[in-house]
């Protein structure tokens, strides 16, 4: 029997009566094997549900649910662009899932990509109480992060803020929600935050294309408060870390009507208190953990540290490592 032949009848047997027609589609599951016809089973399962039922149900499928599973499923609605339905899903699981490491009497619950995230972290930041550290695989706080995606996309701006903060509370040296948060700062023209948040990703991000974004919004800013020498000179410095054609253009722009030598360019940055180098700490964490991890025989990680510094630096000492690690591995 078809697929379809088999639907019909099973929805022919249907009664109307919901607890007599939810027994027999429950007792359908068990004489068909078909992920397909258990699927159509499920939707019209749910649709004889009451609401607490279909609360109560979701709730068990979703505590099923891995968070890093979960987190997966969300990015692909945002990759194709689904921010409805990414909505949705973030919204019910938030709903449902208590939040394991909220505000604790005991202890301060902090979120870190990596070991040098976390590093940085000690280094400039203290808290009043005991630290704990999320471990792997239960970044929950990552969910807050998303959620602030969604809803920017859907221009919450205020609500996505509120949720990006929030996320920003659980890892202050994140590049990834720093430079999102910067993001939402550039669209709605606030650029005393996006100036602040700016000087902030210097100061933790290791990723080229956050610092080199971090520069142009700088550039940004000064060029709008008309101090267009600093504007230049922050677009020039951007270069360093990325060929983007927004820094092109604004410096096209900047020198049709100003000349600036380059050599000054680390002077005009000094002069306004912006770092225009890599923050030392990143270089220093960066080495130490390579070395270390490739003391203890973990090649992968020494390499993902080596990486980092090589793409802040181009030291040709630094390739070289790598691939002889490579090699190695």
């Amino acid at each position: 029997m078809s697929y379809d032949n088999i639907i019909a009848e099973i929805k022919s047997n249907l009664t109307g009566n919901k607890d007599n027609d939810k027994d027999y589609i429950i007792n359908q599951f068990k004489v068909f094997n078909s992920k397909e016809i258990h699927l159509e089973l499920g939707r019209l399962l749910w649709d004889l549900m009451s609401d607490e039922e279909q609360k109560e149900y979701k709730k068990a499928v979703i505590q099923d649910i891995p968070v890093d599973e979960f987190i997966k499923s969300v990015y692909s609605y945002l990759n194709y662009g689904d921010f409805e339905t990414a909505l949705k899903e973030l919204e019910d699981y938030m709903e449902i899932i208590p939040f394991k490491f909220r505000e604790n009497p005991q202890f301060d619950y902090f979120y870190f990509n990596n070991p040098l995230e976390e590093e940085l972290f000690r280094k400039y930041f203290k808290t009043p109480k005991e630290l704990k550290v999320i471990p792997f695989g239960e970044e929950y706080p990552r969910v807050f992060y998303l959620y602030g995606v969604v809803l920017m996309n859907l221009s919450e701006f205020d609500k996505a803020e509120s949720a990006l903060k929030k996320a920003l509370s659980y890892n202050p040296v994140s590049g990834e929600i720093l430079s999102t948060l910067s993001a939402l700062y550039d669209g709605n023209y606030d650029l005393n935050n996006l100036k602040k948040t700016a000087v902030e990703i210097l100061k933790f991000s290791y990723d080229p294309r956050e610092i080199a974004k971090a520069y142009r919004d700088l550039g940004y800013c000064y060029y709008e408060n008309k101090k267009c020498n600093i504007s230049k000179a922050l677009y020039e410095q951007s270069l360093n870390y990325e060929n983007h054609p927004r820094a092109q253009i604004e410096l096209q722009l900047i020198n049709s009507y100003l000349h600036i030598d380059e050599k000054d360019i680390k002077k005009v940055l000094n002069d306004e208190n912006i770092p225009a180098n890599i923050n030392d700490d990143i270089l220093e964490i960066s080495m130490f953990l390579a070395l270390d991890f490739e003391k203890k025989n973990l090649l992968n990680q020494s390499l993902y540290f080596y990486g980092v510094l090589y793409n802040l630096t181009h030291d040709e000492e630094v390739l070289t490592k790598i691939n002889d690690l490579k090699h190695r591995l």
